[in-house]
């Protein structure tokens, strides 16, 4: 007998609230989902898949009208495989440039950890500017050149 579960079971299961639960549920994504006579959901096993895939849709940015559409064609099973992947490479591409940005933050928030260490260190925050520039950490002058190129990306337009 195919065990089941209520939306609270979910929740404490999955750590999405029964409010987002029940939100899914009223814009139509959670159609899997099967009903009692009274209207009590009832989570299966294999409803967590779709779930999860929600989860992870609604985490990538994904706007729920968009998620909607992925459940829809979900529904429709294999006939639907083809724009599934396509909406999925969409994304992964989408998401690729946001971690290919963050990781160009990354390398800036590394940058400062270190200058600030070192001018923390010397009790200068200016300290590289007293240095003959041969002596000037490359880091600095990298920085700094980003800095002007920043500064002029308009200037160009």
């Amino acid at each position: 007998m195919e065990k089941y579960y209520t939306i609270k079971d979910v929740a404490e299961r999955t750590g999405i609230s029964a409010y987002t639960l029940r939100y899914y549920d009223k814009e139509g994504l959670l159609t899997f989902v099967k009903r009692t006579e009274s209207g009590k959901r009832l989570f299966s096993e294999a409803d967590f898949e779709p779930l999860y895939t929600i989860s992870v849709l609604k985490h990538i940015g994904m706007p729920i009208k968009e998620i909607r559409e992925f459940m829809e064609l979900y529904m429709q099973g294999n006939s639907t495989i083809h724009e599934r992947l396509l909406l999925f490479e969409k994304y992964k591409k989408s998401l690729q440039e946001k971690i290919d940005d963050l990781n160009e933050m990354m390398k800036i928030v590394d940058y400062k950890c270190w200058y600030f260490a070192e001018a923390e260190k010397r009790g200068d925050i200016n300290y590289y500017l007293k240095q003959p520039k041969e002596e000037v950490d490359p880091r600095i002058l990298e920085f700094n050149e980003k800095v002007r190129d920043f500064r002029s990306i308009n200037e160009e337009k």
